[in-house]
C-alpha cells in the first residue's frame, strides 16, 4: 500500500514537472528568447523584441523579424537627424561636412531599402526580404568607412547589430520555410534560458532615458 502510494506521488511530481517545462518553454521570453540566441547580437534582439510580444496572445518569428525592422527603421530616423544636426555646426572641416554629406544620402538609401524590405516582409517573403535588406548594411558600410573617428560610432555600431539581427531572423524563417516545402521535420535549437532581467538602460539601443 505504502509503496504504491509512493510510486503514485513520483508519478504525479514527474508528471507536474513535466507540465511547469512546458509551459516554460512556452512562454514570451522563452519564445523570444529561441528566436534571438542565434542572431549576430541576441541581447539586442531579446531587448527590443520582447516588450512588444509579451502581452500578445499570439506571435510568429515574423512578428518578430518586423518588430526589429521597425526598431532597425527609427535608429536609422534619429541618427540621421544627428547626422543632420553635425551638418550645420560652422566649425566643422571641409573633410568632415563631406563625409557627413555622404552619410546623410546613404541613410536616405538606408530608409527606401527598409521601406522595401517592410513591403516583401508582409507577403511573407523571407528570401525576398534579405536580399533587400542587406542593402541596408552596405549603405551603413559606405557612412561609417568615411569616418577615422567617427562621430556616430555607437549609432553605427547598434545599427549594425540591429541589421545583422534582421538578417540572422529571415534567414532563420527562410531555411525553416524550406524545411518545410521539403518535407523535413522542423524543430526549434535548444537553447539555454533568456537573460536574467537586465539593469536600467544596460544593452538599450538608443539613448537612456
Amino acid at each position: 500500500m505504502a509503496f504504491s502510494f509512493i510510486k503514485t506521488l513520483f508519478l504525479f511530481v514527474s508528471f507536474s514537472g513535466l507540465l511547469l517545462r512546458a509551459h516554460a518553454a512556452r512562454t514570451p521570453q522563452a519564445r523570444v528568447w529561441t528566436l534571438c540566441k542565434p542572431t549576430t547580437s541576441p541581447v539586442v534582439c531579446f531587448t527590443t523584441i520582447l516588450p512588444h510580444v509579451i502581452t500578445l496572445r499570439k506571435f510568429n518569428a515574423y512578428t518578430a523579424l518586423e518588430i526589429e525592422i521597425e526598431t532597425t527603421r527609427e535608429l536609422v530616423v534619429n541618427t540621421t537627424n544627428l547626422v543632420n544636426r553635425l551638418l550645420t555646426n560652422p566649425t566643422n572641416s571641409k573633410d568632415l561636412n563631406d563625409s557627413l554629406q555622404i552619410c546623410s544620402e546613404q541613410f536616405d538609401n538606408m530608409m527606401d531599402s527598409i521601406k522595401d524590405t517592410m513591403k516583401v516582409v508582409e507577403l511573407r517573403n523571407a528570401g525576398e526580404a534579405r536580399f533587400k535588406f542587406s542593402a541596408v548594411l552596405s549603405y551603413l558600410s559606405a557612412c561609417t568607412d568615411e569616418f577615422n573617428n567617427s562621430p556616430i560610432v555607437k549609432e553605427g555600431k547598434d545599427l549594425y547589430n540591429l541589421g545583422a539581427n534582421c538578417l540572422d531572423l529571415m534567414k532563420a524563417i527562410e531555411d525553416r520555410e524550406s524545411s518545410r516545402r521539403r518535407g523535413q521535420p522542423v524543430g526549434s535549437p535548444k537553447v539555454g534560458p533568456p537573460p536574467a532581467v537586465l539593469t536600467p538602460c544596460q544593452n538599450q539601443i538608443g539613448p537612456c532615458t
